[in-house]
């Protein structure tokens, strides 16, 4: 290239060299008084889940400072009585609708308590026991602070369930129907497992028969095999297809109370009979049926939701059946434009909001503590860190998660918003400001 064209860019490189921002940058300064020291402290074991000699690494490392394991113990003994001030607090007459359960850290039953429509934490307590008296203790300190729920949540532990009516006789108990779905899912699992290793060892029988020596025992071991597939097979598809429909039917099916009842029954029926000689798939079966009215109780719930809210709106109760019948119908299928346009015809110009209030209905009435079961989750990975929480460490985990904003979430108003601002309907200080730092 040409003298001239090399001189011309570099005129233009030193242009724009000349228009850079050439000044040093002012670079931030974090002064690590007592205040920064216990904020860091504080983050790193409760979003990082850091153990202390992490901890110490991190100042010791990044910092150049040295803090000692006592002085960390100290940090988080302070923040927990702070936590526990904050925590006592808060007024729990919003909750209409508690889960309940207990999960476990050493063999000791930790007291677990949400509100699913909030997903606040209202009770994680290690005790000594899980009895009724001490449920009954420990929801009778919850229920001076304003819990009042007019339903309940739980699986059937006999504690947990003799407890609750002594604190709150008019609840309604709500059968939990994750747990009930999960043990006869187990008992499915099983069949499909029977199923797949009759299946490979029926293929390896037939694989030795088509190879070079095939042998006539190869020949009576195939015709005895292949019955019990087949049956095996048959079983399996019949009680998977079953289970689906009970699933189907402990959700919001679009089904009245009563007509889910009778279906349920019939399913259970069904699957009695197929499961005999099978003491395990029995169990759950008779498990389920016992359970079967409260398992229900939810659709009873959102019926006497929708007639109260027809009311208030001044709309006929028939147009929120109407919308909750359609959910029976496929997409997109003629029963279910019917069912549509009947329930604009009868609303008119208040369809819009009668809809967004349907679903709204749908989306808080609650039929599973599989909350506690998450909550649980993420509890257990403070347990392998520490090996032992200590029960003053449950308050502040407590106060983390209700003050936690979501950033993300199935439920389009939960983000941005804490389970406390859920809960209270109104701004809330995060973790740090929660504990006045």
């Amino acid at each position: 290239m040409s003298r001239s064209y090399v001189y011309e860019q570099k005129a233009e490189v030193l242009k724009h060299a000349g228009e850079l921002d050439t000044s040093e940058t002012k670079s931030p300064v974090l002064i690590l008084n007592d205040n920064t020291i216990e904020k860091i402290a504080l983050i790193l074991t409760m979003e990082c889940q850091s153990p202390s000699s992490g901890i110490q690494s991190f100042f010791r490392d990044i910092c150049g400072i040295n803090v000692s394991a006592g002085r960390i113990s100290g940090i988080l003994g302070e923040a927990a009585k702070r936590a526990k001030d904050f925590d006592d607090a808060v007024d729990l007459s919003g909750i209409g609708q508690m889960a309940v359960d207990e999960i476990f850290q050493c063999g000791r039953p930790i007291l677990t308590g949400i509100d699913p429509v909030s997903t606040y934490t209202f009770l994680l307590e290690e005790a000594a026991d899980r009895t009724a008296d001490t449920w009954a203790l420990y929801l009778d300190d919850r229920k001076d602070k304003g819990l009042d729920p007019k339903t309940s949540i739980n699986d059937g532990g006999l504690g947990l369930m003799a407890g609750i009516p002594q604190v709150f006789p008019e609840a309604e108990i709500q059968a939990d129907t994750f747990h009930a779905l999960r043990g006869m899912g187990k008992e499915v699992a099983k069949l499909e497992r029977k199923a797949h290793k009759l299946i490979n060892a029926e293929h390896e029988i037939g694989m030795k028969l088509a190879g070079k020596k095939p042998r006539a025992k190869h020949k009576a071991s195939l015709e005895e095999i292949s019955p019990k597939v087949r049956e095996a097979e048959e079983l399996y598809d019949m009680m998977a297809i079953l289970f689906d429909w009970l699933r189907m039917l402990l959700n919001f099916s679009g089904y009245s109370l009563e007509e889910s009842h009778i279906l349920a029954e019939w399913v259970l029926e069904e699957m009695e009979s197929m499961a005999t000689g099978n003491i395990g798939f029995g169990k759950e079966v008779a498990k389920v049926r016992k359970l079967l009215p409260s398992l229900l109780s939810f659709i009873g719930r959102l019926e006497r939701g929708m007639e109260h809210s027809a009311a208030e709106l001044g709309i006929p109760v028939d147009a929120y059946k109407t919308m909750y019948r359609q959910m029976s119908c496929s997409p997109g299928s003629i029963q279910d434009s019917e069912h549509q346009c009947k329930a604009a015809y009868l609303l008119g110009d208040k369809y819009a909001k009668a809809r967004d209030e349907f679903r709204r209905l749908l989306s808080t009435t609650k039929k599973a503590s599989s909350m506690v079961e998450n909550l649980n989750g993420r509890i257990r990975v403070f347990i392998e860190v520490k090996r032992v929480i200590p029960p003053s460490f449950f308050v502040l985990l407590k106060v983390f998660y209700n003050t936690r904003r979501y950033k993300r979430s199935r439920c389009s108003d939960r983000r941005g918003r804490s389970p406390m601002e859920i809960l209270t309907n109104r701004a809330q200080p995060d973790f740090l400001s929660a504990l006045g730092y």
